[in-house]
């Protein structure tokens, strides 16, 4: 919208890309997860292991403070990140999305250490009710909100991370899941179209 304005003169209306949510749901269900992973002490990233993701700062933070961190993803950045990961850290590689949607259904939250345009992982973990640690920076800050559906950390830094997780954990009580389901239907499918067609008319 702001490089719209700047180059082109115009004002923009924001559209965000639609999400799938109908297979997310808030549940307390007995879990797939569990046969792995026996508590829901865990932290969890859904990733593609690449650089820019940042996967790296998540990892160098979890082996600092020693909790539970679930790493599921795929790609080339895997062996490097592996080889620096303590043993509280475990990586399952690629999953179906029946087994992604279940480890978000009963992981702490969700870590989001890198920067995007939008990010779709995080809108799916607030379809599940999850609070979200994100780097404060990108899209992000305009999904996730602060104190109410998760935290930011200002700085890509383990302890900007640090500092960022302290005040979620701090807040763990505080977050509701209906909040965060709530704030992921504003990015569905549904809403998507419903503001598509309303631009569209109005143009017409």
């Amino acid at each position: 919208q702001r490089r719209i304005k700047k180059y082109y003169h115009h004002d923009a209306e924001v559209v965000y890309p639609p999400v799938d949510l109908s297979r997310f749901h808030l549940s307390d269900r007995p879990s797939l997860s569990e046969a792995k992973i026996k508590t829901k002490d865990f932290f969890l990233i859904i990733s593609t292991l690449t650089p820019y993701k940042r996967v790296d700062l998540a990892v160098q933070f979890f082996n600092k403070i020693g909790k539970k961190l679930v790493i599921i993803g795929e790609g080339p950045q895997r062996p490097f990140l592996q080889s620096i990961a303590a043993d509280n850290i475990t990586f399952l590689g690629y999953q179906d999305d029946a087994t992604a949607t279940d480890y978000l259904m009963r992981c702490r939250a969700l870590i989001f250490s890198g920067e995007e345009d939008f990010g779709i992982t995080p809108i799916e973990a607030m379809a599940c009710g999850k609070p979200v640690l994100a780097y404060g920076e990108g899209g992000l800050t305009e999904s996730v909100i602060e104190g109410v559906t998760g935290e930011f950390f200002r700085a890509p830094t383990v302890a900007s991370m640090e500092d960022g997780l302290a005040r979620l954990m701090q807040n763990e009580k505080k977050y509701d899941p209906r909040d965060a389901l709530t704030q992921a239907k504003k990015f569905s499918v549904e809403h998507f179209t419903s503001k598509i067609k309303k631009i569209v008319a109005s143009a017409a």
